[in-house]
């Protein structure tokens, strides 16, 4: 056997149990992923975020010279960034109505999972409580939703169709569940329990060490026995987020109403009225190690 071939045998060697180890380190630790959000480069080119209006000068064009950048750069048609353009702005046309303006938002607002009293989740919350009294035609005294089902910020600045789809991708819909008093501390005390609370509208709640210590519902102490009305989705109902909604409740009403639509008609009628959308913290759930 020839050096060469001794060199490639052992280089195959060393792969192989390089496979191995990492094969046998996932089945004794388990696969582990981590995602992580990236925000977007464009220091090369200029790019921007699209929207319907602005395709030619968020992504650039080209010309008989190639393609040109935003910023004013110019590449060559072959070179990696110009096909790169070139499929980004072949989509365009298609995804144009994605794009379309439909609100205002006064800030960026995040969705920060582990932390209470979020302005974002505050303000789902709050809409789908309203939207929730409309809409069964009684007044909601709460409203329940899930921070995972709000997948992405709220942008500052204009706000497109496809911002508010990506907030909303799942197929969540609305529901109303009546709840007794007792049901309802049950709720309180299990979200007391975890670290990020869930977003809530109608109460103000006090925690510490994972326990309730203190929880108003209207502003009033919650009665036992009293039936209260309560906005939620499908997904908390039967054991989503480790939550079972429709186990303490008296009664639940389903609709096929996506919470993304609730959305958007909070987007479209605060546009509507030439107001920004607007969140802020407020005390309303307060946990304390």
């Amino acid at each position: 056997m020839n050096n060469t071939k001794i060199w490639y045998l052992g280089w195959a060697l060393i792969i192989v149990g390089a496979v191995f180890a990492g094969v046998q380190a996932m089945k004794e630790d388990g696969l582990k992923i981590e995602w992580r959000r990236v925000a977007m480069d464009g220091h090369r080119t200029g790019a921007q975020p699209v929207t319907a209006d602005n395709i030619p000068q968020a992504l650039g064009t080209f010309t008989d010279e190639g393609y040109m950048c935003p910023s004013g750069a110019c590449y060559m048609d072959d070179s990696p960034v110009a096909q790169e353009a070139a499929e980004l702005l072949e989509v365009q046309p298609q995804l144009a109505h994605l794009k379309k303006v439909i609100g205002h938002s006064a800030g960026m607002y995040m969705n920060l999972r582990n932390q209470p009293d979020l302005p974002l989740g505050n303000l789902v919350a709050d809409i789908l409580r309203a939207y929730g009294s409309r809409y069964f035609k009684v007044p909601m005294d709460f409203a329940i939703t899930n921070y995972g089902g709000i997948r992405t910020p709220m942008p500052a600045g204009a706000v497109t169709l496809e911002d508010i789809g990506s907030m909303f991708p799942f197929k969540n819909y609305l529901c109303y569940a009546q709840l007794r008093g007792s049901s309802l501390t049950t709720l309180l005390e299990q979200l007391a329990g975890t670290k990020a609370f869930q977003a809530v509208s109608g109460c103000k709640v006090r925690t510490k060490g994972g326990k309730l210590v203190s929880a108003l519902v209207g502003g009033e102490p919650i009665d036992p026995s009293r039936l209260y009305n309560v906005t939620t989705i499908d997904f908390l109902l039967d054991g989503g987020d480790k939550l079972n909604i429709g186990a303490l409740a008296e009664k639940v009403v389903l609709t096929h109403v996506l919470l993304k639509d609730v959305m958007l008609d909070y987007v479209y009628a605060t546009e509507a009225a030439g107001k920004e959308i607007v969140a802020a913290s407020d005390g309303r759930v307060i946990m304390e190690d």
